[in-house]
């Protein structure tokens, strides 16, 4: 592990630590399911799945000879070795650290703002903004870089 992942490991290790907040559901505007009663059990659709006037898609479209396809299929994982499941699986980590970070930038933010409000004209760093940036700027690096 290079020096710059090795910072950027534990950069994160440390905003893990000391994150806040959590997954929310906030009610608005545009589709909804947050309801247990939203999708029925695959291929058994539940009363109200009817109710409301859906039906299931048929596997084939009757009298045309096609076949109905999923939109997003994914990569069976049974296709791949251990090490390839492993590599994959670390980017459900990384998005949950990415997803807890929103918060903590708009925090960080709002206790700058806090700060130079209560001390005018200071020219002390209250959060390093260059430091995250810089993180953020290798991180992007690392993940346009074509092998």
């Amino acid at each position: 592990m290079d020096k710059l992942q090795q910072m950027i490991k534990d950069a994160l290790r440390e905003m893990n630590a000391t994150s806040q907040g959590g997954a929310t559901f906030t009610p608005g505007a545009g589709e909804q399911y947050a309801t247990p009663f939203a999708f029925g059990k695959k291929n058994k659709p539940t009363k109200y799945y009817y109710k409301i006037g859906y039906k299931p898609v048929p596997d084939t479209i009757p009298g045309s000879g096609l076949e109905v396809k999923q939109l997003f299929e994914e990569q069976p994982l049974h296709e791949l070795n251990d090490f390839q499941k492993e590599r994959i699986a670390a980017f459900n980590d990384i998005e949950t650290r990415l997803n807890r970070i929103y918060p903590l930038v708009s925090n960080a933010k709002n206790e700058t703002a806090e700060y130079y409000d209560a001390n005018p004209g200071s020219y002390e760093i209250y959060k390093s903004t260059e430091m995250i940036l810089s993180y953020l700027k290798a991180i992007e690096t690392l993940l346009t870089e074509s092998k």
